[in-house]
């Protein structure tokens, strides 16, 4: 089968002010919960739509997401994107994984965004694990 990207942003943000930072993109991360993310990546087992894939690409084995390449162009509009995204105000936790269809997260890490190079973080990601981004300092 496949990896699917899977991200969401939770917290009170400003609905237009979320299209227009997500209309900017050719990824998306949809408004959402941590919780909607794990019922994301259970639903795509049973082949059902969800709104919180990053990408519309068939399947993302080949995303550039945890390949170890920081200057990927891919994992740079990944950045910018998280970055507008958290700037917005009422913006609390960024979750983001990469998972085997199917399958569960077996592993949850919670960091700070202040604290990780943006970058190097997403192409380190581990699979199959949900990694939550506090954007709260």
């Amino acid at each position: 089968m496949c990896y699917f990207l899977y991200g969401s942003l939770y917290g009170d943000v400003s609905e237009s002010e979320y299209v227009d930072v997500k209309n900017k993109y050719g990824l998306k991360i949809s408004l959402g919960t941590k919780h909607d993310v794990k019922k994301a990546v259970k639903a795509a087992a049973e082949f059902v739509q969800d709104d919180y894939r990053i990408t519309d690409w068939l399947c993302d084995c080949d995303s550039p997401v945890g390949n170890h390449d920081p200057n990927d162009p891919m994992i740079i509009e990944l950045t910018h994107l998280m970055t507008d995204l958290a700037a917005l105000s009422g913006a609390e936790q960024i979750n983001i994984c990469k998972t085997w269809i199917g399958k569960r997260n077996k592993n949850e890490i919670t960091v700070k965004l202040k604290d990780v190079d943006l970058p190097a973080f997403l192409a380190d990601m581990q699979e199959n694990t949900l990694y939550s981004l506090n954007l709260k300092t």
